[in-house]
């Protein structure tokens, strides 16, 4: 087996911050720093009180510490049939190295939470060797608010190896407080809170949210940057182990029992990224972490992808879409609704009551609205056999369909029932977008993983599931009483790591009712951020809004140039700003039963004036209230909330 070497190697990015680069500053130079210390942040100050540091720890552990406070520790390794790379036993080779590389860069996102993105983090490489000469390196990299390792092996190129499972883990302060999903295939469940002390002995699964004693320093991890040469991991707890979150490969019964636990690849070979975002909740709120340490865009021409609201008739029509007079409808309702586009969910192909899918189409294009057309991912992989199935298990059969849906001139598809996180899951998901990307057809992955970075890769990707949806009014009860408090979560832990199909804003009941208020359901596809908002409720609820609803419904963009944390926290109420030109769009919503008053500050640059639109909550759940005025960046705006209310704002610049 050939040693592991460094190599200089540029960062992804769309444009380098060559300035930045030529300016690299590493404060690890300076003789009077602790031996022990990896990183800082560029530009940071040591030991600053919110300065982020990276050491190396007993046990080739990484400690990372925020000023003196240490905010995790975490150990490493990695096993596979070529070496056991146990990271605590090994040498460090050559020691810490001296100089610090900048990672840097600026690129355009199609979509998501800012479309002028940036990022500069510090960067490092530690190799270490076991006795027998077998190496792994390290690489770490460190931002303001931002932290990142990930696992290097090289050697023969193209030669095979296998993985056998990693004894990397997270060990926190037994003070700390996390919010943490438990494993669920299609990350569907909700975010309780749990003491360190009282971690649950059960498998969860990423994002880690969690929080010190005294709310000061906040923080996600999750991981980023999948090519289809590894597996998603898991995560695993013991209550024999306060504080200790340890990760594990996804189980043998997942998809079925159909594809292998351990993953295979060649040589040379990086692992995903492991990703932190340490700091306050505005950091973790705006952070484009995940999507700054992935791949850049893999599409040269991206003119073609489109963002916008669509008619959704699943939610209130479970089979409906089996239905031609019900599909027409929410053709029409997208027209009535000035939205682009209509989904028509499951079961098309077996359309009927005066038309098929032909007809639909036909209708569609007559009208002038986009098409999305739903999909069974196929293959043995799930049980369910709902269709049209089978139409992307290959290389082959996803050619076949391509080609007809850019013969219908379909804009999107959404593929739902993945049930599994191992390796062939997410090479598939990969060779779905590059794919659907070269027929120039938009994807939103239902019954799925967590959004992996693949958003600027393959921006192309417009949204993902992975969320206790709307969907879920239709099968159980949980949303009714859960529904206001959880989707107080999801800002601040699922739609942080990339967008999320939550399928918002239903005024009306489905199988089972909701509490939250009319004004809450209108905040949610402005809290939320998914490039395709596939909108829940019936036609006649949407015909019957008054017109100030009807019309902000009407213009709300889903993509967007900039995005603000205003205020809230999990559980409690969110209350985020998102940015479209010179436009600003406010959506707050309460998690708690009781009214409430919220304050926040009007964002925008110094000395900018806007005219603002309210609508909020009228005097009971299912009234909307109106108001207006003018207000300058800066200034405090206060705004009354029933329990489980909520409020939008659109302000415009004057």
């Amino acid at each position: 087996m050939k040693h592991f070497s460094l190599k200089k190697t540029l960062p992804c990015a769309a444009v380098l911050l060559a300035a930045a680069l030529a300016a690299t500053f590493s404060a690890c130079d300076d003789e009077k720093l602790p031996e022990n210390l990896i990183l800082i942040a560029p530009d940071a100050v040591y030991a600053a009180p919110d300065a982020l540091g990276v050491y190396l720890a007993d046990g080739n552990m990484l400690q990372v510490k925020r000023g003196d406070e240490e905010v995790m520790k975490v150990q490493l390794g990695l096993k596979s049939d070529r070496a056991n790379y146990d990271i605590a036993s090994m040498t460090l080779k050559g020691g810490i190295p001296k100089k610090a590389k900048l990672a840097a860069g600026r690129y355009k996102a199609v979509s998501g939470k800012r479309s002028d993105c940036s990022y500069r983090m510090n960067e490092k490489t530690l190799v270490f060797a076991n006795p027998d000469g077998s190496e792994i390196g390290v690489t770490i990299r460190l931002g303001a608010d931002s932290f990142a390792f990930r696992y290097e092996l090289e050697g023969t190129a193209g030669a095979s190896v296998e993985f056998q499972g990693e004894a990397t883990a997270y060990h926190f302060p037994e003070t700390d407080t996390f919010r943490l999903q438990r494993r669920e295939l299609g990350y569907e469940d909700l975010y309780p809170e749990y003491a360190a002390s009282s971690l649950p002995d059960k498998l969860v699964e990423y994002p880690i949210f969690f929080h010190n004693a005294g709310k000061t320093v906040w923080g996600l991890i999750s991981e980023t940057g999948f090519d289809g040469s590894y597996c998603a991991c898991l995560l695993k707890i013991s209550d024999k182990e306060k504080g200790v979150i340890r990760t594990t490969y996804p189980e043998q019964w997942e998809s079925n029992g159909h594809g292998s636990v351990n993953p295979k690849t060649t040589l040379p070979w990086k692992s995903p990224w492991r990703a932190a975002i340490i700091g306050s909740l505005a950091n973790i709120v705006e952070s484009t972490l995940i999507d700054d340490l992935a791949p850049e865009c893999a599409i040269a021409d991206t003119s073609w992808i489109q963002p916008g609201m669509a008619a959704w008739v699943y939610w209130a029509h479970n089979n409906g879409s089996r239905d031609f007079q019900v599909v027409k409808d929410y053709i029409n309702l997208a027209v009535d609704m000035k939205w682009p586009n209509v989904l028509i969910d499951w079961e098309w192909d077996v359309m009927g009551n005066g038309g098929n899918i032909d007809d639909a189409l036909a209708l569609a294009k007559e009208k002038g609205v986009g098409v999305w057309l739903w999909y069974n991912s196929g293959g043995e992989h799930t049980g369910v056999m709902g269709g049209p199935r089978d139409r992307f298990i290959t290389q082959e059969a996803r050619e076949k369909e391509f080609a007809w849906l850019n013969s219908k001139g379909v804009k999107g598809v959404k593929i739902d029932f993945f049930g599994g996180d191992k390796q062939d899951m997410m090479k598939y998901y990969v060779d779905i977008l590059r794919d659907a990307a070269a027929h120039k057809v938009m994807v939103d992955f239902h019954g799925c993983t967590l959004p992996r970075g693949w958003s600027r890769t393959w921006p192309n990707l417009m949204s993902m599931e992975a969320v206790f949806g709307a969907e879920m009014y239709n099968n159980n009860d949980v949303l009714t009483e859960a529904g206001a408090e959880h989707n107080t979560t999801l800002p601040f832990i699922r739609n942080v790591v990339g967008p999320m199909d939550y399928t918002p804003t239903a005024f009306t009941d489905s199988q089972h009712r909701h509490t939250t208020s009319h004004a809450h359901e209108l905040a949610l596809p402005v809290v939320f951020e998914s490039a395709a908002q596939h909108m829940a409720d019936r036609p006649s609820s949407f015909r019957s809004l008054p017109e100030k609803v009807k019309e902000f419904l009407a213009t709300l963009p889903t993509a967007w140039d900039d995005t603000k944390y205003l205020g809230g926290e999990p559980g409690d109420s969110a209350i985020l700003a998102r940015r479209k030109g010179d436009t600003w769009y406010i959506g707050g919503i309460n998690g708690k039963n009781e009214a409430r008053t919220f304050e926040f500050k009007v964002p925008g640059k110094p000395g900018e004036t806007f005219a603002w639109e309210k609508i909020g909550d009228g005097e009971t759940r299912t009234s909307f209230g109106f108001a207006d005025g003018t207000a300058k960046a800066g200034d405090e705006i206060t705004v009354d909330a029933l329990g489980r209310g909520g409020f939008v704002f659109r302000l415009k610049k004057q």
